[in-house]
């Protein structure tokens, strides 16, 4: 296989990965949304989507740009 296919193959597997992690935390999140209430656990998980989205966007950034 060539570095291009590795490459791809590789992606599907991360975001194959990225996808089970997922569903494995749901029911976690929501076990504690119940204990602590669901407004501050909702809060909370939005302040860390935000920093998660940027945190993303920064990382392809910068990949990007160390390509070119």
């Amino acid at each position: 296989m060539d570095d291009a296919a590795l490459q791809a193959r590789l992606a599907r597997i991360e975001r194959r990965q990225q996808v089970v992690i997922l569903l494995l935390v749901i029911p976690y999140v929501l076990g504690v949304a119940k204990l602590l209430g669901f407004w501050p656990v909702g809060v909370a998980l939005s302040a860390l989507a935000i920093l998660g989205f940027g945190a993303v966007a920064v990382s392809r950034r910068r990949r990007r740009d160390s390509t070119t």
